[in-house]
């Protein structure tokens, strides 16, 4: 065919729904039955160049999945595997687990599928017959979440529980686990807006959070999402404010006036400093607002600003 130079008004108007049709796939929590989903191997291992008469054994989450590949590994017996692998959740060191792998082929890659579904059905790209075969082949591994072909055994998880998404799309759940898989190990995972949290700041409601665990928070993305729940002007209320992007000129400094730059000292989240000053400023990618804690000696906008950028004037007029 032709080079395709751009795409139709209409082609482009159907982008969304193959977006909604692979993320709902993606997050299908219905089992795909398991003589299904040996098949599904069985063709994959023959894609991959793998022998594809080998048993196949099911994991109920992707750890399970990884305890069972290094069972196998060790030579344990396959009629063994489950009742070992359930012995090592129990407490069995006589294993050798390392820290786990992401699997061959998991349900990441439907973001891929949805890119190809697209251009095939939409846009009428031709694959040649037997690349459209192997495609197809391909795809139908969306019907399980992940698939670990080892040399003598397939290793499948099966799909969650629940899976929890936001507006945007991404995982969320404020109030509990926004990714849960059956099986050994309570596999949960907490997130907010797309970032994985602790398990506290998930569950807990934002008026209940103890704001002194927001500066045992490493995790920038975590911090943020601690700010944004608690909410900003319960921190506020507990510090002094030292200056503000209103005390400078507008015309001079638009992005201290955009981002709302203001320096308060948040000594009272700190007894034992007699000074904790730190930068509020909304972020203009995202529109969360940020708390980033400066040295002490910094108790003027300008100080902390340079502080911030290691130490070098610098002055912000927009943002890429």
């Amino acid at each position: 065919m032709s080079k395709i130079d751009k795409l139709t008004p209409e082609q482009e108007a159907l982008m969304p729904s193959y977006v909604d049709k692979w993320i709902k796939i993606g997050t299908d929590t219905v089992q795909t039955a398991e003589d299904t989903a040996k098949e599904i191997v069985k063709d994959f291992r023959e894609l991959i160049k793998m022998d594809s008469n080998v048993p196949t054994i099911f994991a109920e989450n992707p750890i399970e999945a990884w305890v069972l590949c290094c069972l196998h590994e060790q030579n344990v017996a396959l009629d063994k595997l489950q009742e070992t692998m359930r012995s090592v959740f129990a407490g069995n060191r006589e294993y050798n687990i390392p820290k786990a792998s992401l699997p061959f082929n998991d349900i990441s890659l439907c973001s891929t599928f949805s890119f190809y579904d697209y251009m095939i059905n939409v846009v009428g790209v031709k694959l040649e017959e037997e690349l459209q075969k192997k495609y197809e082949i391909w795809e139908r591994t969306s019907k399980v979440w992940g698939i670990y072909p080892l040399e003598t055994l397939t290793v499948v998880c099966k799909k969650p529980l629940e899976v929890h998404l936001n507006e945007n799309r991404v995982l969320h759940r404020d109030g509990g686990p926004a990714l849960v898989f059956g099986g050994e190990g309570d596999f949960r995972i907490f997130a907010l807006n797309g970032v994985s949290v602790p398990e506290y700041l998930a569950v807990t409601p934002g008026h209940e959070l103890d704001l002194d665990l927001y500066n045992q928070e490493q995790n920038a993305d975590v911090k943020a999402e601690f700010l944004r729940k608690a909410g900003i002007e319960r921190f506020l209320q507990m510090g002094k404010k030292l200056d503000s992007f209103e005390n400078y000129d507008q015309e001079e400094n638009p992005w201290w006036w955009k981002s709302e730059y203001e320096l308060w000292d948040m000594q009272s989240l700190f007894p034992s400093l007699k000074s904790a000053p730190f930068l509020r400023m909304a972020n203009q990618t995202t529109g969360i607002w940020h708390l980033e804690g400066v040295p002490p000696e910094c108790q003027t906008l300008p100080d902390a600003i340079k502080s911030r950028f290691g130490g070098r004037d610098m002055k912000i007029v927009n943002v890429a």
